[in-house]
């Protein structure tokens, strides 16, 4: 049975990171092996989810906000052993949990069809500006 936890204080991060870099996640800092730059990024987020199989994390995600106006949501990931299984759903509603919000995000391109299901739409003008070359910019 998957637990899903909130907030930093029971974090296993050499588990978190191992997850990400499974998944290439936060910009590509696990496999970087950049590990001190997710835990101070995880550290200074406004929510933390993340969804454990009895000691091991197997999925998570954050959300950045003001809690007042908007709330981003960055770094879901899960375990590729552990897709498709409502985990990724389950960090999603914890994390919007109790919010009122305008809830934004940038998807994977394997994941677009996740939040579409999830009731995410397309933002016309959405913009981003990367810290290196990335296949999400346009030209």
């Amino acid at each position: 049975m998957i637990e899903y936890k909130l907030g930093t204080k029971d974090i296993d991060w050499t588990s978190l990171v191992d997850m990400y870099t499974e998944v290439d996640g936060v910009i590509g800092l696990a496999r970087a092996g950049q590990a001190d730059k997710i835990k101070k990024a995880f550290l200074n987020t406004y929510k933390v989810v993340t969804a454990w199989d009895n000691k091991t994390i197997v999925g998570a995600g954050r959300m950045i906000s003001d809690g007042e106006c908007y709330g981003w949501i960055h770094d879901i990931g899960v375990r590729p052993s552990y897709q498709k299984k409502g985990i990724g759903k389950g960090i999603m509603d914890h994390l919007m949990e109790g919010e009122h919000l305008l809830f934004g995000l940038t998807s994977s391109f394997v994941a677009e069809e996740f939040y579409d299901k999830l009731g995410f739409k397309k933002h016309k003008t959405a913009m981003a500006k990367y810290p290196g070359p990335s296949t999400y910019l346009e030209d």
